[in-house]
């Protein structure tokens, strides 16, 4: 099988698989070592056809979100920077709301091994577990729609119960931040929740790798404004970086 068969049953595999496969999966599946996929993964990462991640691959979308158990691996040195720099913003004994995410389940173990009294807020089962787990915590998980695929609950009762609270911050991952500033994600039911929190928030902490600056989803979120700080690991690009600057928003590079 030459190389350009091989592209595209990889191309393919990765469709059927809903957008994710290991390399011993598509070395099975087209009969060639686990070597000669790495090297094809690396030649189709290097055109931008797809992500390389740690034992795998996956297609990139501006439309469908990475899948959830590639996101826990995808970055995750980075996260957790990410995720230790932003605990510290957090002072013990205020209240806090948290969205779902990779990068926000990162910063609920930051803050329980860190903190002892927090009141918690949020939609994610897995901060919940993680926080509800911590001497001291007080955490509230909101209901609504049960999502398998992140253990969220999400939609307009998860909005309604959101509202229903004040907090001192929200703390909140991203699908992409755009270049004119914009949070964007990839959910319309989680954004309503995510909306919902930040009326209640009395501060904005975003929690977002650099790839979220080179990503596109559908929907916006907020535009991050005065006192709002987002918290990555490398420099914004510079049209992202002036349009946070100018609204108001503080980038933190760690």
């Amino acid at each position: 099988m030459g190389a350009d068969s091989r592209h595209a049953g990889i191309l393919d595999t990765l469709r059927r698989r809903g957008g994710y496969a290991g390399i011993e999966e598509l070395a099975i599946g087209l009969s060639v070592t686990p070597q000669t996929i790495r090297r094809d993964l690396s030649e189709l990462a290097g055109k931008g056809v797809l992500r390389r991640h740690h034992g795998g691959a996956s297609l990139p979308s501006s439309i469908a979100n990475t899948d959830y158990a590639v996101r826990h691996v995808e970055n995750s040195a980075a996260k957790a920077r990410i995720a230790e720099a932003a605990a510290t913003l957090v002072p013990d004994g205020s209240s806090l709301f948290l969205t779902l995410g990779t990068t926000v389940e990162a910063t609920a173990a930051a803050l329980a091994a860190t903190h002892r009294d927090l009141l918690v807020v949020t939609n994610s089962s897995a901060a919940a577990r993680i926080l509800g787990a911590a001497p001291g915590m007080k955490v509230h998980l909101l209901g609504g729609a049960w999502q398998a695929r992140n253990g969220g609950l999400t939609g307009a009762t998860a909005a309604e119960m959101a509202g229903r609270w004040r907090c001192d911050a929200l703390l909140t991952g991203v699908g992409a931040i755009g270049a004119d500033g914009w949070l964007l994600d990839y959910h319309e039911d989680e954004v309503a929740v995510a909306r919902a929190m930040l009326a209640g928030a009395g501060r904005l902490l975003v929690v977002a790798d650099a790839t979220k600056f080179r990503r596109a989803a559908p929907c916006r979120v907020a535009r991050p404004g005065r006192g709002a700080m987002v918290v990555t690991d490398a420099a914004a690009p510079a049209a992202t970086g002036k349009a946070l600057r100018a609204a108001g928003a503080e980038v933190l590079v760690v």
